[in-house]
C-alpha cells in the first residue's frame, strides 16, 4: 500500500523472514544530506503518519524501537563500464536503485543468473574468454537496469524534489489521470516480466569456437 502527502510517503507491505509473516513499513521524503538524523525514529515516523491510514499508523505504534532503521536514499547516475579484466560488479554495485522501482533486489538475481550463464560457457582458467563474457553480460543487462533505475529516479524526484508551487499541480495530474498507473502500475512491471520471460526462454549461450566445432563434427 502506497500513500502520500505533498511531502511523504508513508507505506506498508506484508514480508515474510525467517520463516513469519509480518509487516515492512517506511516513511519516506526528501531531507538534508549534511542535517543529522533525527533522534527519535520512532516519534518521527508517528509524526510523519499522523493523516494517514489507521492501519500503518497502528503498524508504526506496535513496531518496537529497536527494529527501526534510517536508510539514506543517494541517486547515482548510470556508470558506462561494469566490468575489467575478471572482475564485475552485480546488482546494487553496478546499478543502486531507489525503492520506487521497488525492483532493486529482482535485477540483482537476475544479474546473477544471466552472468552466470555467461560464465558456464567459457573455460574459467583463459582470462581473455572470461573478460569477453562479462562484456557480453554487462552489455546485455545495461539497457534494462539503467531504465529501471532511471524511472525510479524520476518518479523520486517528482514525489519529493518538485518546487512548492508545483505540487499542488502534480497532486491534481495523479489523482486525476491514469498517468502514475500507466508508468508505475502497468510499464514497468510489463517490463520486468520481459526479462522474466527471456531468463525462461533463452537458449543457453555458445560460444563462436564451439559452434565451428559443433558443425565441423
Amino acid at each position: 500500500m502506497l500513500s502520500h502527502n505533498r511531502t511523504t510517503q508513508v507505506s506498508y507491505t506484508p514480508i515474510r523472514h525467517e520463516g513469519k509473516w509480518g509487516y515492512e513499513w517506511w516513511v519516506l521524503e526528501a531531507c538534508d544530506p549534511d542535517a543529522p538524523p533525527p533522534a527519535d525514529l520512532h516519534a518521527f515516523s508517528v509524526e510523519r503518519a499522523r493523516g494517514f491510514s489507521k492501519t500503518v499508523r497502528d503498524l508504526i505504534a506496535a513496531t518496537p524501537k529497536e527494529h527501526l532503521q534510517r536508510w539514506p536514499i543517494r541517486d547515482r547516475p548510470p556508470i558506462r563500464q561494469w566490468s575489467k579484466g575478471r572482475i564485475t560488479l552485480v546488482g546494487d554495485a553496478a546499478h543502486p536503485t531507489s525503492p520506487y522501482a521497488a525492483y532493486g533486489a529482482g535485477m540483482s538475481i537476475e544479474d546473477g543468473y544471466f552472468l552466470a550463464r555467461e560464465l558456464a560457457a567459457v573455460d574459467i582458467g583463459d582470462t581473455p574468454a572470461v573478460s569477453a563474457a562479462l562484456q557480453r553480460f554487462e552489455d546485455r543487462r545495461k539497457p534494462h537496469t539503467s531504465r529501471v533505475s532511471q524511472e525510479a529516479y524520476r518518479i523520486g524526484k517528482l514525489f519529493h524534489h518538485l518546487p512548492a508551487p508545483l505540487r499542488p499541480v502534480r497532486d491534481f495530474v495523479l489523482d486525476h489521470t491514469p498517468l502514475l498507473q500507466k508508468q508505475v502500475g502497468d510499464g514497468m512491471p510489463d517490463h520486468i516480466i520481459s526479462q522474466l520471460a527471456e531468463i525462461e526462454d533463452a537458449e543457453p549461450y555458445v560460444p563462436l569456437h564451439r559452434r565451428e566445432k559443433s558443425h565441423s563434427q
